[in-house]
């Protein structure tokens, strides 16, 4: 989430940051609006993250539950 907020805030405050600066990993001489903007998609991005990280895992195993619900044989492997 630190790179993208970089990048965000970069883009968001249009302040022409050439490319090799992203490479270091912070913006030179911050705004206040700069920092702030920092902050919120920081700790935006990673709320957002830990809320849609159980919904998309759950979905494949809920996916897997309807589609085999009806055919118990066909989701386990018969041995005789």
């Amino acid at each position: 989430m630190h790179g993208i907020a970089i990048r965000l805030v970069a883009r968001i405050t249009d302040t022409g940051l050439s490319r090799a600066l992203f490479a270091q990993g912070y913006i030179p001489a911050p705004t206040d609006e700069q920092q702030h903007l920092f902050t919120l998609f920081s700790v935006g991005g990673i709320v957002v993250i830990t809320l849609v990280a159980p919904a998309w895992l759950r979905s494949p195993a809920r996916s897997a539950r309807t589609s085999g619900a009806g055919d118990r044989h066909g989701t386990r492997i018969y041995t005789p």
